[in-house]
């Protein structure tokens, strides 16, 4: 068994790493722990606009990014422990099978936790583990988080209460599940430093290898970073094709928006305001790239100092 000390915080490095060792590393099982600053994670076939809500994203300035195995949307943070469990198989993946040794550790842990519906861990009944997984020429890719002591506010902010119905997609969706932290379960308190140290030694074979990225090695995974997981085209290019349409209030008056996007790119906006020049607005939104920071630049240029009121109708 091979396992890694992957000490980064990074989101966009920790996703790349995992992408990297996935590839590279084909032969024997390999399991490592490793920890996000605080950012949103959506699954390979998700709808950011349809599963967070971009404004309090970009008001908070955390980080989507997009991972390459499929499931629901989660929040990372430094109160949350992900896994990666990477093996050989034959046939079709078993979740039950990579979930049970995680499972196991936590209730050696004094943790009740159970598995719960296809891919969750659950403590009487909130979840506190969600997993994913990939297959490509016969290996397994499964990770999934794990809820220690998270900011379930922020989580809830972001995803849980995030959703937004006009987007009509068939982008996966994310299940909506009561969450908690495994911190309230333990029998005596310990730090999430403590924790995945523990949870390290239980998982983990006593004959492991620990392996160091060479200074090469080191440099392909911060390239993939930078020109994958970094790239606009792949986080919000890889969107499924949705369709639009909100009729709402802005600045006290009706107010109807359309616009279809796919691949990152938009087309047949509207925007039916007696605020807002419909010309321009559908000049400037047709063909621009899907993108927050691309449409709070066309909201400022449409409304001015309600740029950021307008932005908020158009995610």
């Amino acid at each position: 068994m091979l396992t890694f000390n992957n000490v980064s915080h990074d989101p966009f490095y920790n996703q790349a790493f995992e992408e990297y060792v996935f590839n590279t590393f084909r032969d024997e099982d390999i399991i490592f722990l490793w920890r996000n600053s605080p950012s949103v994670i959506v699954g390979c076939c998700q709808n950011i606009c349809r599963e967070v809500s971009v404004p309090a994203l970009r008001k908070s300035g955390i980080p989507v990014v997009r991972r390459i195995s499929g499931g629901g949307t989660v929040y990372h943070d430094l109160g949350n422990v992900n896994y990666t469990y990477i093996r050989n198989t034959e046939g079709s993946p078993d979740y039950g099978e990579c979930i049970r040794p995680v499972e196991e550790a936590l209730n050696s842990l004094g943790v009740p936790a159970r598995k719960s519906g296809v891919c969750d861990i659950s403590v009487f009944g909130k979840k506190i583990s969600g997993n994913a997984q990939r297959v490509v020429k016969g290996r397994l890719l499964h990770h999934g988080t794990l809820l220690f002591n998270c900011d379930l506010g922020v989580l809830d902010g972001l995803t849980t209460f995030g959703k937004n119905e006009c987007f009509r997609t068939k982008g996966t969706l994310s299940a909506i599940s009561s969450v908690t932290n495994i911190s309230q379960y333990l029998p005596e308190p310990m730090t999430v430093e403590e924790f995945q140290a523990r949870l390290t030694e239980l998982l983990l074979h006593p004959d492991r290898r620990v392996i160091e990225l060479t200074a090469a090695q080191e440099a392909e995974v911060k390239k993939l970073r930078d020109e994958k997981y970094g790239s606009r085209e792949w986080t919000w290019g890889s969107t499924p094709p949705f369709v639009f349409e909100r009729i709402g209030e802005f600045l006290g008056e009706p107010v109807r928006i359309f616009y279809r996007a796919k691949k990152g790119v938009v087309s047949d906006a509207e925007i039916e305001s007696p605020f807002i020049d419909r010309e321009r607005a559908s000049r400037l939104l047709n063909g621009a790239y899907l993108d927050p920071e691309v449409f709070a630049a066309i909201c400022s240029d449409l409304a001015d100092d309600k740029g950021e009121e307008l932005f908020g109708l158009l995610f």
